[in-house]
């Protein structure tokens, strides 16, 4: 039988609410080290998703790639990463950086994005289906 005593000495350990402390208790059938060690055991897991989580979106935004290509070669092939965080460091001068794209679209360069999935992401079929749907609206 789980008392009082037993959830208030499990609270002190864990710091966790009463009806924590009465759950795990039970799950253990009244053994307090049991109890102590399940709950430790379910709250470093739920830390450790979501260290991996943030791990996980980092290497992923490292693993895909902006790309830019003109006649078959590569032009500029940044990391997504990287290339955020060239954009927050020249924030001032982004729409110089905007004006440089489309001035890369119009000489005919090939702007794809990469993902870490291997799937490709073209920006100038973006661009293209965009400027269609604008055209045939306006007709």
């Amino acid at each position: 039988m789980i008392t009082m005593e037993m959830i208030d000495e499990f609270r002190k350990r864990t710091g966790c609410s009463y009806q924590e402390a009465k759950l795990f208790l039970e799950r253990n059938n009244g053994d307090l080290v049991e109890a102590v060690v399940d709950y430790e055991r379910v709250h470093s897991k739920i830390k450790n998703d979501k260290k991996s989580t943030a791990g996980d979106f980092f290497k992923k935004a490292n693993q895909t790639k902006f790309v830019i290509e003109h006649n078959g070669s590569t032009v500029l092939n940044l990391s997504v990463l990287v290339l955020g965080i060239l954009v927050l460091l020249t924030l001032p001068v982004f729409p110089v950086i905007l004006v440089s794209l489309l001035v890369a679209l119009l000489l005919g360069c090939k702007i794809s994005i990469k993902k870490h999935t291997g799937a490709e992401v073209r920006i100038n079929e973006i661009v293209s289906s965009i400027t269609d749907t604008r055209n045939q609206e306006g007709q």
